[in-house]
């Protein structure tokens, strides 16, 4: 733009003006503009039936094989899932236990259909578990057609194992069941 710059000068303040006036007006808006969180955002949460739970194991959801006595004298199999998240999982399976007489070496397996219920999930608390893994903490495993001997409703195992009813099925109902560990087991 070549000529007097005084006009210029009019020109260019006029445009800032006129640039001004018709911007579109924003309505003040009370709520302040949110500021990033520096926290780190939550990913997925998976849920375990982890009361056997080693590091050297992956993070299995809804699996078809749990060692749930951590000797394996308990173990349900051929499961199958009809629900796993955050308000629990149920399912059903084959119970396969050890008779432990004469001993858990030589005692017979006694092989029966079960129906599971596993709720009421957990962090762990124990050191060295793994991030965004919860553990159900609460689980019966009912039996609608034959049931180990030792399992008498109205009895307890030890403490965290109780014998009772779950829908008129003889159970048990094992509490507070986060993982027996977090630390790698030693290798042989």
């Amino acid at each position: 733009m070549t000529g007097n710059p005084m006009i210029r000068a009019t020109l260019t303040a006029g445009c800032g003006v006129l640039a001004l006036l018709t911007a579109p007006v924003a309505a003040a808006d009370p709520t302040p503009t949110p500021t990033p969180s520096t926290e780190p955002i939550a990913g997925p949460i998976a849920y375990v039936i982890g009361r056997c739970y080693t590091p050297a194991q992956p993070v299995v959801e809804e699996p078809t094989r749990v060692v749930y006595n951590c000797d394996s004298t308990s173990i349900m199999q051929d499961m199958q899932w009809s629900s796993w998240g955050p308000d629990g999982a149920n399912g059903t399976g084959t119970d396969n236990s050890v008779e432990c007489q004469p001993n858990c070496a030589e005692g017979p397996h006694l092989i029966n259909p079960i129906i599971v219920r596993a709720w009421n999930p957990k962090p762990p608390t124990t050191p060295g578990c793994p991030e965004g893994v919860e553990f159900y903490t609460d689980l019966t495993v009912a039996y609608p057609q034959g049931v180990p001997p030792w399992i008498v409703p109205g009895t307890r195992w030890t403490d965290g194992v109780e014998y009772t009813y779950v829908d008129g099925m003889p159970a048990v109902h094992f509490t507070d069941q986060g993982p027996y560990s977090c630390t790698p087991l030693p290798t042989p």
